[in-house]
């Protein structure tokens, strides 16, 4: 599994956050994946993954490693993971900490399902950013965009 934070600058500008924000650091931990068709709440396996401190503004153009586990011969369509200690640093040396509402993040896997089976090999890639209007409102709750797809 690999993290990494989309270029997707606005229209007319060539950056993807504000030149304010220096680093976005965000930890993420307790992963899970969930069998096909399980809904809600039920089909999760936990996925014995570290927990990672991410630095976003490190992943724009190059995807970070979280880490590599063995999975149950199956299909499985979402993941599930804790986002905490969420801080912003700014140029001016000021920063500010976040949270996720819920604490925890659902993502769908959006380029069909990941099927595992005895001899595959495969990478989910995170994909994870955040908007830049609710990081400098700083108002201590940040909405992550966030996407989750197999990349061979």
């Amino acid at each position: 599994m690999s993290i990494t934070d989309p270029v997707l600058a606005p229209p007319g500008n060539s950056q993807q956050y504000d030149p304010s924000i220096a680093h976005i650091y965000v930890t993420v931990s307790q992963f899970q994946i969930q069998t096909v068709g399980q809904g809600n709440s039920s089909g999760w396996k936990t996925v014995n993954v570290p927990q990672q401190n991410v630095d976003l503004m490190t992943v724009l153009s190059t995807a970070k490693i979280l880490g590599s586990v063995k999975l149950s011969t199956g299909l499985y369509d979402s993941l599930c993971f804790n986002m905490t200690n969420i801080t912003v640093n700014f140029s001016t040396g000021a920063s500010a900490t976040y949270v996720i509402p819920s604490g925890s993040l659902k993502v769908m896997i959006i380029n069909g399902v990941l099927q595992i089976t005895p001899t595959s090999s495969v990478t989910v890639q995170l994909t994870l950013s955040f908007k830049n209007n609710e990081i400098l409102a700083m108002n201590g709750h940040l909405a992550p965009v966030a996407t989750a797809k197999v990349v061979a």
